[in-house]
């Protein structure tokens, strides 16, 4: 079974900087390439977090009208200074923030399974 074959919510197209609020000398700043309510795909560039390093970031939308601080976990890597983070602890608001984002990125469509 592949990836694609286990996820369990649809991913749509995020370009948003995304903030690492537990790095150890500070902030670091990873692109988002998409995210679906289970989790992101982010780009270092630079040093990639190792599988299982945990982390708390902060979701910026619309020039900062909107921002979420979420907990989620380092669960891969992908090629290309890639990685896959799954969200934890995420509590009834947290959930329903990132099913919106979700639906207005995804223009009600529900997004893509890539």
């Amino acid at each position: 079974m592949n990836s694609a074959d286990r996820r369990q919510h649809a991913r749509v197209p995020y370009g948003a900087w995304v903030e690492d609020e537990t790095h150890e000398a500070g902030l670091r700043f990873f692109l988002a390439e998409n995210l679906s309510v289970g989790g992101l795909m982010l780009k270092a560039n630079g040093e990639i977090p190792a599988v299982g390093h945990r982390v708390r970031l902060r979701l910026v939308i619309e020039n900062e009208s909107r921002v979420m601080s979420v907990q989620g976990e380092v669960v891969r890597h992908a090629g290309d200074g890639g990685f896959a983070v799954a969200f934890t602890n995420l509590d009834p608001v947290r959930k329903a923030f990132l099913a919106d984002l979700v639906g207005e990125l995804g223009h009600g469509e529900g997004g893509v399974e890539i």
